[in-house]
């Protein structure tokens, strides 16, 4: 996953279809104000910790709300492994190891867990920084494996990583930018309908014209580095 290629928002819903208890239900997600907001009904009560865990693993989500949660008027009694243990737990201590590390903490970082493999997603800033999250998530009691597929190494990630109060991604322009530069650093692209995206978010009418200091929304895509937006 590219890390900036996808709203915090989407990085939920994402991250909640890929957890095996999660991913059958149908539930509603918003991001505001660095607050997940997630609604919907749950085969029991049980769920609002588990969505909660998974909700503050996604970097930009400060807050959890599942007050809109209401267990199912026909829901089973909870007889899966939800019941016996927490299906999150390697995640979350995983992620208080990462987060607890200062050369990791502000990094864009996603934290998930796979049955007993932890998911590390988004960027960092070098190798070491990289081999340091791997073996702070392998050390966590439990942990069979650590997926290290979506976990980049990107020049000044930490630096990149600064959202508004949506989660969404903004980035204040430097002397030198241009919005095709910006556009590489966030998707991997330089083309036209990639900084057209960033100059249509924030009102752009000549997206040559920026200037240093402004703060610029760098809104979510769904393609990655890998694709070819033209």
């Amino acid at each position: 996953m590219w890390p900036f290629g996808k709203s915090t928002e989407k990085r939920l819903q994402e991250a909640l279809k890929e957890q095996r208890l999660t991913a059958p239900l149908d539930l509603n997600v918003d991001v505001k104000n660095n607050t997940a907001v997630v609604a919907g009904e749950v085969p029991n009560d049980r769920y609002g910790g588990l969505i909660t865990a998974i909700a503050n693993g996604i970097n930009g989500i400060e807050k959890v709300d599942v007050t809109g949660l209401r267990v199912a008027a026909n829901a089973p009694a909870a007889t899966d492994t939800m019941a016996e243990e927490d299906p999150s737990a390697q995640a979350k201590a995983a992620y208080a190891k990462i987060r607890g590390e200062s050369s990791l903490a502000n990094n864009p970082l996603d934290v998930l867990q796979k049955g007993s493999t932890v998911v590390l997603r988004g960027a960092v800033d070098s190798q070491e920084e990289f081999n340091k999250a791997k073996s702070l998530a392998d050390a966590v009691e439990g942990v069979t494996d650590v997926d290290t597929s979506g976990l980049q190494v990107i020049q000044n990630a930490s630096k990149l990583n600064t959202t508004d109060d949506d989660g969404d991604i903004v980035y204040t322009v430097e002397s030198g930018d241009t919005l095709s530069h910006i556009a590489l650093n966030y998707y991997g692209d330089a083309g036209r309908s990639s900084y057209m995206k960033i100059a249509e978010a924030n009102g752009l009418d000549d997206p040559n014209k920026i200037q240093v200091g402004q703060k610029l929304k760098i809104p979510g895509t769904t393609a990655g580095p890998d694709a070819h937006l033209v």
